[in-house]
């Protein structure tokens, strides 16, 4: 394996879209272990993340209101997540009158 000078980088969390650092000494426990990606989340993200899978639920952040959230299932992968709040606002606002309203 070759040896590289490895820098901190900066990096975008994929759930709340906040900067975080990956350190050098980071990156360099990632190599030592064989690990390929980069960290998609900052640590209070992780942290949120792992507090909820041990206790069988999947952490979310709402692409609606950009509030935390989480679900018995594993959010959609290709699709934006949305809190149990926004869903029902969601539903709601699609399902069409059963009386049409008089406007005179």
């Amino acid at each position: 394996m070759e040896n590289t000078i490895l820098e901190d980088k900066t990096l975008v969390c994929k759930s709340c879209q906040a900067e975080f650092k990956w350190s050098a000494k980071e990156q360099a426990y990632y190599q030592k272990r064989g690990l390929k990606k980069q960290p998609q989340k900052c640590s209070d993200c992780r942290q949120k993340a792992n507090k909820l899978r041990d206790s069988a639920m999947f952490y979310i952040h709402c692409g609606f209101c950009d509030s935390d959230g989480a679900m018995l299932a594993p959010p959609p992968k290709d699709q934006v997540a949305i809190c149990d709040e926004c869903f029902q606002k969601l539903v709601r606002s699609t399902k069409t009158p059963t009386s049409v309203s008089e406007s005179a």
